[in-house]
């Protein structure tokens, strides 16, 4: 889970002055084709969201989307996170309950999709 969770985001540099609920067009605008960085379910991770619908990690990759319940991994049973996005920091959250928050980087700063 703490794979699936920290993968939850990677967001683009441009973000509002204060924090607030990303919708689907701003997940999509901030986090596709950028990698998250930080601590998620207690531990470090990063994960790379690509263009194509599959983030990258230090575990592997899988699927991944976009929707109005927010970022959704559809092939296991972690289910859907919402991001609040305030500058470069994101925090993810699930069903009310904080899980975690760090740093969008540009692109796949990480090199993550490397094998």
């Amino acid at each position: 889970m703490i794979r699936i969770a920290a993968a939850l985001l990677a967001a683009g540099l441009a973000a509002p002055a204060a924090a607030q609920t990303a919708d689907t067009a701003s997940l999509n605008e901030q986090l596709v084709g950028n990698t998250f960085q930080g601590d998620m379910g207690g531990g470090g991770y990063s994960s790379y969201f690509a263009p194509d619908g599959t983030y990258h990690d230090a575990s592997g990759s899988g699927r991944y989307e976009i929707t109005g319940e927010g970022v959704c991994y559809p092939d296991t049973d972690f289910g859907c996170y919402q991001a609040e996005i305030d500058g470069s920091t994101l925090t993810w959250s699930q069903d009310g309950e904080d899980m975690g928050s760090g740093e969008i980087l540009e692109g796949d700063a990480l090199d993550l999709t490397a094998e």
